[in-house]
């Protein structure tokens, strides 16, 4: 049986979407992972241009928790205080998981600073889910 797992932040615009990608890369196809925001915005620029970088894809699998609150998840992976509350309430068997990360979306500076935290954030998300997928998934054998 595949398992399935849901990246739950407040807008699914940086942080989800991230680890969405790192998360369908690092497991096996019988892994189907999800990606979902409490508030519907459109994903920031900066995101898909960190993960291409990388060749890794994050914009079609976005969605709104409306979306997914009635599924059910084995694990739940939050990265704002919001999402991980929302989580908690609502999970039925799930296991949530708690990363508590900077917002992207509040980085100002010039396009070169913006960058430099997004990659800084994709790094530490890389490491996270590559953790993850080695604790808690049937990982492939790739490095991105």
């Amino acid at each position: 049986m595949a398992l399935k797992i849901l990246v739950l932040s407040t807008n699914n615009s940086t942080l989800g979407p991230m680890a969405q990608g790192f998360l369908d890369y690092y497991s096996s196809k019988k892994t189907q992972v999800l990606s979902a925001g409490i508030e519907s915005v459109p994903i920031h620029n900066m995101t898909l241009k960190v993960m291409d970088s990388l060749g890794i894809p994050v914009e079609e699998s976005r969605m709104s928790y409306k979306d997914v609150e009635e599924m059910t998840f084995d694990y739940i992976i939050t990265f704002s205080d919001k999402a991980h509350i929302l989580a908690k309430s609502k999970a039925k068997k799930a296991t949530v998981f708690h990363l508590k990360m900077d917002n992207l979306d509040k980085i100002k500076g010039t396009e070169k600073e913006v960058k430099n935290a997004f990659k800084s954030s994709r790094k530490e998300l890389q490491t996270y889910c590559t953790d993850f997928a080695e604790k808690h998934l049937q990982k492939k054998s790739k490095t991105a």
